[in-house]
């Protein structure tokens, strides 16, 4: 009998804790996956803000970063093909609205064009930085890739 009472007061911890702080496993953006002809291309997280909610409380995490322009500054650039087309996914299998530019030293330069999750890249030789931002219900988050196109 004390067993059950000791198993029933662990599981009501569980619960209480799962209610207070939250159910969510994602305390941050997921991961950004890029794929350009199959090939898997760095993309790193920028700037975020971030909401998770419990029953009774809720969490903002608000990550300031560099702007694209100067995080490439420490990125490899990807050769790829002209006429390309980059597949953006994330690894927790979620679908946010995207919107994607160009970046130069001074800040956004153009928009580019995306439909679903289908990224099309400059078509102009030479090196490109390139934001991806996704915007989900419960926050946003920026991500940084840089290509190089070649002819």
């Amino acid at each position: 009998m004390f067993k059950t009472i000791r198993r029933f007061c662990s599981l009501l911890t569980i619960v209480s804790v799962m209610l207070l702080f939250g159910c969510s496993s994602y305390s941050e953006p997921p991961k950004a996956i890029v794929k350009i002809n199959n090939e898997k291309v760095k993309a790193v997280k920028g700037t975020y803000q971030w909401q998770t909610k419990g029953l009774f409380s809720s969490r903002v995490v608000v990550a300031d970063a560099a702007s694209p322009f100067q995080i490439s500054e420490e990125m490899d650039a990807k050769q790829i093909r002209q006429k390309s087309v980059a597949i953006i996914q994330f690894n927790n299998g979620s679908e946010p609205e995207l919107e994607a530019y160009t970046w130069n030293e001074e800040g956004r330069e153009t928009e580019l064009s995306i439909d679903e999750n289908e990224l099309s890249l400059p078509s102009h030789k030479g090196r490109h930085v390139i934001e991806i931002r996704g915007v989900w219900p419960n926050g946003d988050a920026s991500y940084t890739l840089v290509i190089e196109l070649k002819e």
